[in-house]
């Protein structure tokens, strides 16, 4: 049985999925997320959540269109797309207003995880998390009881690109690692983003208590 399981993981995805496993547990259960997925959630920690995720996009975005500026146009990820700027128009529909936002506290960390070697793992994980989109956006449209974008224009704009996406990163890290750049490099990036993203929401996890949430993340 172990034997055939090796031999079925064969592409990039599978075996980043099994060098990931450990940190990406962490994400599974977040009381956020389950709070969020059993409707018991706060406006309050849902609008902490939604600060969190623009303070680990922000540097993450600079940091990748740091690594862009440095390659050529036949070797980038042309499908990649920035995202924060709906996390703000999140917040200011949350009634953060635009100073806040300004100084919202940022992921340092999460910049240096960024360079050119781990870029494909990276993506592995942030074009990978689109995945989840549909059930927290279900989940947070009941919570902000209405069909209005306001609010959710993130998880709205993932739900609506997931799969296309995921399929372009999926070529993109088979390519990579045709092309030469060791899987190692690439298991790295995934394993340091995803301890980044849970280092960085670690602050407003409130409880130890679990469900399954493993459709959130890839």
């Amino acid at each position: 049985m172990a034997e055939q399981s090796a031999k079925q993981l064969t592409t990039v995805r599978d075996r980043l999925r099994v060098q990931t496993r450990d940190v990406h547990e962490q994400l599974h259960h977040h009381s956020t997320f389950v709070d969020l997925f059993k409707n018991t959630i706060s406006f309050d920690d849902y609008k902490a959540l939604i600060l969190r995720f623009y303070g680990f996009y922000v540097p993450l975005e600079r940091a990748v269109e740091r690594v862009f500026a440095g390659m050529s146009n036949d070797a980038s990820p042309y499908f990649y797309e920035t995202r924060a700027h709906h996390l703000k128009v999140d917040l200011l529909d949350l009634g953060f207003s635009p100073s806040e936002i300004k100084n919202a506290p940022l992921c340092d960390d999460v910049f240096n995880v960024v360079s050119k070697t781990s870029l494909g793992g990276v993506l592995y994980v942030i074009e990978g998390s689109t995945l989840g989109a549909a059930p927290i956006d279900r989940a947070a449209q009941r919570l902000l009881s209405g069909d209005v974008l306001d609010g959710r224009h993130f998880w709205a704009w993932c739900r609506s690109q997931n799969k296309n996406r995921w399929s372009l990163t999926n070529d993109y890290i088979e390519t990579l690692e045709a092309n030469g750049v060791a899987f190692g490099h690439l298991a790295k990036g995934a394993n340091d983003t995803f301890q980044a993203l849970a280092d960085w929401l670690a602050p407003i996890d409130h409880n130890n208590v679990a469900i399954d949430t493993r459709e959130v993340f890839a």
